[in-house]
């Protein structure tokens, strides 16, 4: 029997008992009660049996030998022959470790790493007498000797199969692909529309030249053939305005099926490249023992929100970010136990890592219950470096201060270790999200501790994205990294040191030209229009908005990748590709900012934000229909805003001017006063530049989805596509509150 097929299995198996290994040993060091401790036992004592078992089955000797000298220790721990002292912990962690490496090399072990193996074997001989003395010989696979099928996890029951990530990503990009051809069919909608317009506007000449006709004399002979030609003209006009009325409604059942289905389809193959992050979670433990051990200070992990989920990618490059940080967190984060006993603190430092999923985001907190980062002591060494001037670092906020951290070759530590001090790294956890579309923030306080917050796309593969024009061409920023749209007056426009700026919400904005970012040969739209459009970036480090020609649309697109002749080009970070079939370029906005040198201005230049009491957002919907209002209102309540409703335009106009809103939800077909004029009277009649507008209507053709743009408004929601989360999404961004 042909064995190879299984040693995939073997080596993820392994993994995760050897996973379960440390975890056990890690809470048995952790001296927990007696049940706890024997429970901690039986999980290590069947994690080495199973490996034994499988290494066994698939003729891996070294291996089974290896976990059958642990199994031994295992057991005489359990029966109290030995007790778990920090040095047995150690070499039992060293016992996995060494089963890893092996494990990683099958079929072939190397005789490098064999040539650990009598060594500790003798090692454990010293704790466990019982232990065999056996020389491993030069392992070949081979065929599987008789076991206990309780030794083999071939037996196992689970409906599971194994699948290439790069199928998954074929799969995903077929699933792309039909909700391409959606956007197709959407337009073909459009334009039955445009037809149906056509025709009624037929109808309504025809009707027009038969009044007409009735007003001039003609013979009887001459009127009845006049009007027998214009009975089947009536007649045909009839049969062709019903035709194309039941294609319109036909093809908008038939894209609203498909959309769910399509959907869903997504949802589901999206769902397979899913894994938890426990993945990487799982490891931080150990690490967090070890460092504490090289750096004599005493530390303990607590872990939140492990079954969050992530795509695969996006984990695997989170994960080196992911340790450097806590690497950090122990080495310069936490205290000495002798240091921590005299500030007041208990002599173990807390590091808490969590993991929420918020929309089509992650967040990830890294916090420690260390010394915290001394401000003062970063500008002095950011001066030192001369990374600034003196001047300039005592305009710093303490924001921008801790921005420093991130500078290549920026640390405080006064030597250079194994560990850290060497200057870099939080340099590259930066560039490493930046290249994800994601973002790092620092808070510290001195004395109580420090918290790194990572802000991660949920996957890749797929995005919301915001479509710009720039020039003469089309492209994407990430929606994640787009707080909103603005429309910025010329003279609105002020120069500070050189750099336009714009004051927005009592703070001064930096606006910079995406074309002169991406080197496109573009004329300034300020030099050619008195208004024109900004995207406000998503970003605590900067405020920054981008000035582009116009903004076009946003959507649900897939990402595609660029291939390898792009794959030094972090700024470009995919493709998506529109209904008529052509392809946009992604930009990662952030990387763009970033990799020009863009710092904010000081903060003395900037406008003094007034405090205001925290309190419920108060959301204003507008719309004729009473079971939308209702439905919109449950929806919006349910989610804990403060809803007001107004039958149509003139009737929320009336209440804008007596009470303030922080949003205002709208349809457009409604009697007095549309949404499209209701917009525009916010913005110019009631000067409510600021008040963001999400206008929710069937109009779904590209004409009045620009016009609604046009007007002002921050968000264009289709009812045919519409989706609750979607909604509240978009609010929360309206809103500020995914920040």
């Amino acid at each position: 029997m042909d064995l190879t097929s299984f040693y995939d299995q073997f080596r993820d198996e392994t993994a995760e008992n050897v996973r379960v290994l440390n975890d056990a040993l890690l809470n048995l060091e952790a001296q927990v009660d007696d049940g706890q401790r024997r429970a901690a036992l039986d999980r290590a004592f069947r994690a080495v049996h199973t490996i034994k078992g499988s290494a066994r089955m698939l003729g891996f000797d070294p291996i089974a030998q290896l976990a059958h000298a642990l199994e031994h220790v295992l057991g005489d721990l359990r029966e109290g022959r030995c007790i778990p002292e920090r040095t047995l912990i150690d070499l039992l962690l060293q016992g996995g470790d060494l089963v890893t490496r092996l494990t990683a090399e099958i079929p072939q072990l190397s005789a490098a790493t064999l040539a650990h193996l009598p060594d500790f074997l003798q090692a454990l001989r010293a704790i466990s007498p019982a232990i065999p003395s056996v020389s491993p010989p030069t392992p070949q696979p081979a065929s599987p000797e008789p076991s206990s099928p309780i030794d083999t996890p071939l037996r196992t029951t689970r409906q599971t199969v194994r699948v290439r990530v790069d199928r998954l990503d074929r799969l995903f990009n077929l699933a792309g692909e039909l909700t391409i051809e959606q956007q197709s069919l959407a337009e073909l909608g459009t334009e039955l529309e445009q037809l149906y317009a056509l025709v009624s506007r037929q109808q309504r000449a025809l009707l027009a030249l038969e009044q007409e006709l009735a007003r001039l004399r003609f013979s009887s002979t001459q009127r009845q053939a006049l009007d027998a030609r214009l009975s089947t003209l009536r007649d045909v006009q009839v049969m062709l305005v019903d035709r194309v009325q039941n294609q319109r409604e036909n093809l908008d059942r038939y894209l609203s099926r498909q959309h769910l289905l399509v959907k869903d389809l997504e949802q589901e193959v999206m769902a397979v490249r899913l894994l938890p992050i426990a993945t990487i979670f799982n490891s931080l433990p150990r690490l967090v023992r070890d460092l504490a051990t090289a750096t004599g200070k005493q530390a303990v992990l607590e872990i939140r929100g492990e079954t969050t989920e992530l795509d695969r990618k996006v984990l695997e490059l989170i994960s080196d970010p992911l340790v450097h940080l806590i690497r950090n967190a122990v080495d310069h984060g936490l205290e000495p136990p002798d240091e921590r006993i005299a500030q007041g603190k208990p002599p173990t430092g807390l590091i808490q890592v969590s993991a929420e999923s918020s929309g089509n985001e992650v967040r990830i907190s890294i916090q420690d219950d260390g010394r915290g980062i001394d401000p003062a002591r970063i500008r002095t060494r950011a001066i030192e470096l001369g990374l600034l001037t003196a001047g300039r670092a005592d305009q710093l906020d303490t924001q921008e201060t801790l921005d420093l951290i991130f500078q290549p070759g920026f640390s405080t530590a006064t030597n250079v270790t194994e560990i850290s001090g060497r200057g870099v790294g939080m340099d590259i956890v930066r560039a490493n999200l930046l290249e994800l579309g994601g973002q790092v923030r620092i808070d510290s306080t001195i004395g109580q501790g420090t918290t790194i917050t990572l802000t991660i796309p949920l996957t890749l593969i797929t995005s919301r994205v915001v479509v710009v024009q720039v020039g003469q061409h089309h492209l994407a920023l990430p929606a994640v990294t787009v707080r909103s749209i603005l429309w910025v007056q010329r003279d609105q426009i002020q120069f500070i040191d050189g750099q336009p700026t714009f004051a927005h919400q009592q703070r001064t904005i930096s606006l910079l030209a995406l074309a002169e970012l991406l080197a496109i040969p573009a004329e300034s739209p300020l030099t050619r229009y008195r208004r024109v459009p900004a995207v406000l970036l998503k970003t605590r480090q900067h405020r920054v908005a981008l000035l582009v020609d116009d903004v076009i649309d946003e959507r649900e697109a897939v990402i595609k990748p660029l291939g390898p002749l792009f794959a030094r080009r972090p700024a470009l970070s995919g493709a998506v590709q529109s209904g008529d079939g052509r392809l946009v370029l992604l930009i990662n906005p952030l990387y763009l900012v970033e990799r020009n040198g863009y710092r904010p201005k000081p903060a003395a230049t900037a406008i003094k934000p007034v405090a205001e009491p925290t309190r419920t957002a108060r959301l204003l919907v507008v719309d004729d229909s009473f079971t939308t209002r209702e439905l919109l209102r449950s929806i919006l309540q349910s989610a804990g805003y403060d809803v007001t409703v107004a039958i149509d335009g003139a009737d929320a106009l009336d209440r804008l001017r007596s009470t303030p809103y922080d949003l205002v939800v709208s349809d457009i077909e409604m009697p007095r006063v549309d949404g499209f004029t209701l917009t525009t009277r916010i913005r110019n009649e009631l000067a409510l530049v600021d008040l963001p507008v999400i206008l929710i209507t069937s109009l779904a053709s590209e004409e009045h989805r620009r016009r609604g743009l046009e007007v002002g408004a921050q968000a264009y929601i289709v009812k045919s596509q519409f989706n609750q989360d979607s909604l509240l999404n978009v609010i929360q961004q309206l809103l500020g509150h995914e920040e």
